[in-house]
């Protein structure tokens, strides 16, 4: 899939992540045949009350003031 492309969502689920600190956070997720990643958007975490800080490589997503994932910059990418 290439930028600006779109996709048909095939199902829709929930996901369940354990954070660095053994938390679980459970997020709704969309099946799209097309993607060869498993991505996260960070506008849906958003949504969910989710806040993001970075510094240097690495960023932090907390809620409540309680940091959930911790991602590090991978070239252009952050991996969990």
């Amino acid at each position: 899939m290439k930028n600006s492309a779109t996709s048909k969502v095939i199902d829709e689920g929930k996901i369940q992540f354990r954070s660095h600190d053994g938390c679980i956070t459970t997020q709704g997720l969309r099946y799209v045949l097309d993607s060869m990643y498993n991505l996260i958007s960070l506008g849906a975490l958003q949504g969910e009350w989710f806040s993001f800080s970075s510094e240097g490589n690495l960023m932090k997503i907390s809620r409540e003031a309680h940091v959930k994932f911790q991602a590090e910059r991978v070239g252009n990418v952050y991996m969990l």
